[in-house]
């Protein structure tokens, strides 16, 4: 019952204000893509039991405010398509976002599996916490949020959209950001010179680059 519920919250303003957008395969395709991904993850995820350290405030809002980011995109790609040149190039932005969207969604449930009874969606250090430094995570430090990034990217690219995809990337940016900063603040102060080592030798989203 709780993905059926799941999808009807993400596409709650889909469902009340712009039912047609689930008879194209072109705005159908990027609504399903990015539930599954989404749908997946939160199946998968593990719940552990201490308090997260993180702004509870900060979550529960941009969760509630899914449903208004997954809509914002299609809005604005039915803005554009109005201009002739955008009207030519939204099936190249469908395809090129289609694709960047289901690399997100891999590198998000990857790496989640990649960190086990660790990759839960609370900030905490479990009491026999230990590094996970191979697979993605050999290469970047939070490629969870890297694939998160990339997913939300990828479906507002989709739709043609170009200033909300911006925008949410952003917001997104600023809110992983912070919760880099406390991860490894915490994970600093419970590894020490090991993952100080591990900090020096990747980077935090994107390889040689951040």
């Amino acid at each position: 019952m709780g993905l059926p519920i799941l999808f009807i919250f993400m596409n709650i303003i889909f469902l009340l204000f712009e039912q047609e957008v689930f008879t194209t395969s072109e705005t159908l395709l990027p609504i399903l893509l990015i539930f599954t991904f989404i749908g997946i993850d939160i199946v998968i995820r593990p719940i552990s039991e201490k308090k997260d350290e993180y702004n509870r405030l900060v979550i529960s809002i941009s969760f509630l405010a899914l449903p208004i980011m997954l809509f914002l995109p299609y809005i604005e790609g039915q803005i554009l398509i109005q201009n002739q040149f955008f009207m030519k190039v939204i099936g190249l932005t469908s395809l090129i976002g289609n694709v960047i969207l289901v690399v997100g969604g891999a590198i998000l449930v990857l790496s989640r599996i990649q960190t086990g009874e660790y990759g839960g969606p609370k900030i905490v250090i479990e009491d026999k916490h230990r590094l996970i430094t191979t697979g993605l995570y050999r290469y970047i430090r939070h490629p969870m949020y890297s694939g998160f990034l990339l997913l939300f990217f990828g479906y507002s690219f989709s739709f043609g959209s170009i200033i909300i995809t911006v925008l949410i990337l952003i917001i997104f940016f600023v809110i992983f950001k912070s919760r880099m900063d406390l991860e490894e603040k915490l994970l600093l102060s419970s590894f020490g010179e090991e993952y100080q080592s591990y900090i020096e030798r990747t980077n935090r989203l994107i390889p040689f680059l951040y």
